[in-house]
């Protein structure tokens, strides 16, 4: 009975928009995936290490504006990062809820279907015992 139900629940799913959009949640998944990764790879690399070379040839001011240049680079691909994750979480929540719509009207189906059964269950159970007492 679960079963079945679990079932023609999953034949209500609207399948094919599911189908349609996956490449492109997969796309963007994958985009941000490698965006994450690759920034975690540069950020390894140690500022100290990086700035030391410059330490002998730069005055202070000139350190500080070429990390204020990092941290603006920083900023600009942490806002595209979060772009990019903000239209991933936009069509996962559009195919989240056309989801949950078509769970919600299988589940009132189902309660209808129920009401139905013990309706119908109730008047042969009464049928059933009226042909016993007459």
């Amino acid at each position: 009975m679960i079963a079945r139900t679990i079932l023609k629940v999953a034949s209500q799913i609207p399948w094919d928009k599911v189908i349609e959009r996956a490449p492109s949640v997969a796309e963007k998944a994958g985009t941000l995936w490698k965006s994450i990764r690759s920034k975690n790879k540069r950020l390894s690399v140690d500022e100290s290490m990086v700035y030391s070379s410059y330490s002998t040839e730069l005055s202070e001011s000139d350190l500080l504006k070429a990390r204020l240049d990092r941290l603006d680079e920083r900023v600009e691909s942490l806002e595209e990062e979060i772009q990019a994750s903000s239209g991933l979480i936009k069509t996962l929540a559009e195919q989240n809820t056309s989801l949950v719509q078509r769970i919600e009207l299988q589940r009132i189906r189902l309660i209808r279907q129920s009401l139905l059964f013990a309706g119908v269950t109730a008047v042969l159970a009464g049928m059933i015992v009226y042909l016993f007492i007459r």
